[in-house]
Protein backbone atom coordinates (compact mmCIF):
# COMPACT_ATOMS: atom_id res chain seq x y z
CA UNK A 1 0.00 0.00 0.00
CA UNK A 2 2.79 2.44 0.93
CA UNK A 3 4.59 1.68 -2.33
CA UNK A 4 1.50 2.36 -4.42
CA UNK A 5 0.87 5.71 -2.68
CA UNK A 6 4.51 6.73 -3.15
CA UNK A 7 4.41 5.66 -6.79
CA UNK A 8 1.16 7.57 -7.35
CA UNK A 9 2.68 10.67 -5.74
CA UNK A 10 5.72 10.54 -8.04
CA UNK A 11 3.50 10.07 -11.09
CA UNK A 12 1.37 13.08 -10.15
CA UNK A 13 4.43 15.24 -9.58
CA UNK A 14 5.88 14.24 -12.93
CA UNK A 15 2.58 14.87 -14.72
CA UNK A 16 2.26 18.48 -13.55
CA UNK A 17 4.86 21.02 -14.66
CA UNK A 18 6.79 22.93 -12.07
CA UNK A 19 4.68 25.67 -10.57
CA UNK A 20 5.34 29.19 -11.77
CA UNK A 21 4.85 32.46 -10.02
CA UNK A 22 4.72 34.77 -13.05
CA UNK A 23 4.70 38.50 -12.42
CA UNK A 24 2.09 40.37 -14.46
CA UNK A 25 3.13 43.88 -15.40
CA UNK A 26 0.47 46.51 -16.10
CA UNK A 27 -0.17 47.28 -19.77
CA UNK A 28 1.09 50.81 -19.17
CA UNK A 29 4.60 49.55 -18.30
CA UNK A 30 7.43 50.60 -20.59
CA UNK A 31 10.31 48.38 -21.64
CA UNK A 32 13.93 49.34 -22.31
CA UNK A 33 13.33 49.84 -26.01
CA UNK A 34 10.70 52.49 -25.17
CA UNK A 35 12.77 54.35 -22.56
CA UNK A 36 12.66 57.73 -24.37
CA UNK A 37 8.88 57.49 -24.60
CA UNK A 38 8.69 56.65 -20.89
CA UNK A 39 10.78 59.69 -19.91
CA UNK A 40 8.73 61.96 -22.17
CA UNK A 41 5.49 60.61 -20.65
CA UNK A 42 6.83 61.16 -17.12
CA UNK A 43 7.76 64.76 -17.90
CA UNK A 44 4.42 65.50 -19.58
CA UNK A 45 2.40 63.96 -16.75
CA UNK A 46 4.75 65.30 -14.05
CA UNK A 47 5.10 61.85 -12.53
CA UNK A 48 8.13 60.12 -11.02
CA UNK A 49 9.64 57.13 -12.82
CA UNK A 50 9.64 53.69 -11.18
CA UNK A 51 12.15 51.17 -12.51
CA UNK A 52 11.21 47.60 -11.60
CA UNK A 53 14.20 45.28 -11.91
CA UNK A 54 12.81 41.75 -11.85
CA UNK A 55 12.27 38.49 -13.70
CA UNK A 56 8.65 38.29 -14.83
CA UNK A 57 8.93 34.53 -15.45
CA UNK A 58 10.32 33.67 -12.03
CA UNK A 59 9.47 30.38 -10.40
CA UNK A 60 10.14 31.82 -6.94
CA UNK A 61 6.92 32.78 -5.17
CA UNK A 62 8.84 35.06 -2.76
CA UNK A 63 10.33 37.12 -5.59
CA UNK A 64 6.98 37.23 -7.38
CA UNK A 65 5.27 38.36 -4.18
CA UNK A 66 7.79 41.15 -3.63
CA UNK A 67 7.41 42.28 -7.26
CA UNK A 68 3.64 42.36 -6.88
CA UNK A 69 4.05 44.28 -3.62
CA UNK A 70 6.25 46.86 -5.32
CA UNK A 71 3.74 47.21 -8.17
CA UNK A 72 0.88 47.65 -5.72
CA UNK A 73 2.77 50.33 -3.76
CA UNK A 74 3.61 52.24 -6.94
CA UNK A 75 0.11 51.98 -8.41
CA UNK A 76 -0.59 54.48 -11.16
CA UNK A 77 1.30 57.29 -9.46
CA UNK A 78 4.49 56.64 -11.45
CA UNK A 79 5.56 55.86 -14.98
CA UNK A 80 6.68 52.24 -14.75
CA UNK A 81 9.74 50.98 -16.60
CA UNK A 82 10.47 47.25 -16.58
CA UNK A 83 14.15 46.31 -16.34
CA UNK A 84 14.68 42.62 -17.06
CA UNK A 85 17.17 40.78 -14.87
CA UNK A 86 19.10 39.75 -17.97
CA UNK A 87 20.62 42.93 -19.36
CA UNK A 88 18.59 45.50 -17.42
CA UNK A 89 21.48 46.79 -15.30
CA UNK A 90 23.87 47.07 -18.21
CA UNK A 91 21.58 48.78 -20.70
CA UNK A 92 22.79 52.03 -22.21
CA UNK A 93 19.23 53.38 -21.86
CA UNK A 94 19.43 53.37 -18.05
CA UNK A 95 20.98 56.38 -16.32
CA UNK A 96 24.11 56.10 -14.19
CA UNK A 97 22.12 57.06 -11.07
CA UNK A 98 19.70 54.17 -11.61
CA UNK A 99 22.56 51.75 -12.29
CA UNK A 100 24.28 52.86 -9.08
CA UNK A 101 21.05 52.44 -7.08
CA UNK A 102 20.59 48.92 -8.49
CA UNK A 103 23.87 47.88 -6.86
CA UNK A 104 22.10 47.78 -3.47
CA UNK A 105 20.84 44.42 -2.27
CA UNK A 106 21.82 40.95 -3.40
CA UNK A 107 18.54 39.68 -4.82
CA UNK A 108 15.85 40.82 -7.21
CA UNK A 109 13.30 42.33 -7.39
CA UNK A 110 14.44 45.88 -6.82
CA UNK A 111 12.51 49.09 -7.30
CA UNK A 112 14.23 52.38 -8.10
CA UNK A 113 12.27 55.63 -7.93
CA UNK A 114 13.51 58.82 -9.62
CA UNK A 115 12.14 62.17 -10.65
CA UNK A 116 11.28 62.45 -14.35
CA UNK A 117 14.68 64.09 -14.94
CA UNK A 118 16.47 61.09 -13.39
CA UNK A 119 17.44 62.79 -10.14
CA UNK A 120 16.84 61.54 -6.62
CA UNK A 121 17.31 57.82 -7.31
CA UNK A 122 16.32 55.67 -4.36
CA UNK A 123 16.39 51.88 -4.37
CA UNK A 124 14.00 49.60 -2.50
CA UNK A 125 15.35 46.07 -2.24
CA UNK A 126 13.87 42.61 -1.93
CA UNK A 127 15.60 42.22 1.42
CA UNK A 128 13.94 45.34 2.87
CA UNK A 129 10.56 44.24 1.51
CA UNK A 130 10.91 40.77 3.04
CA UNK A 131 11.96 42.24 6.41
CA UNK A 132 8.83 44.46 6.64
CA UNK A 133 6.57 44.70 3.59
CA UNK A 134 4.23 47.28 5.13
CA UNK A 135 7.09 49.58 6.08
CA UNK A 136 8.61 49.23 2.60
CA UNK A 137 5.26 50.07 0.97
CA UNK A 138 4.87 53.15 3.20
CA UNK A 139 8.39 54.31 2.33
CA UNK A 140 7.73 53.80 -1.39
CA UNK A 141 4.51 55.85 -1.23
CA UNK A 142 6.29 58.54 0.82
CA UNK A 143 9.13 58.77 -1.73
CA UNK A 144 6.60 59.00 -4.59
CA UNK A 145 4.90 61.90 -2.80
CA UNK A 146 8.24 63.69 -2.31
CA UNK A 147 9.22 63.22 -5.96
CA UNK A 148 5.78 64.31 -7.20
CA UNK A 149 5.93 67.53 -5.13
CA UNK A 150 9.45 68.17 -6.40
CA UNK A 151 8.23 68.06 -10.01
CA UNK A 152 5.20 70.33 -9.51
Amino acid sequence: MKISITLLSFCLLAAFPQSRADVRLPKSAFTLDRMEEAMKTAQEQKKPVAYLYTNTATTCPLAAGASEGFLEAVGKRCVLVYLPVKGGKKSAHVSAAVKAALQKGKFYPKLVLTASDGSGAQCFTYEAYQADSRKAAREIRKQITVLTKKQS
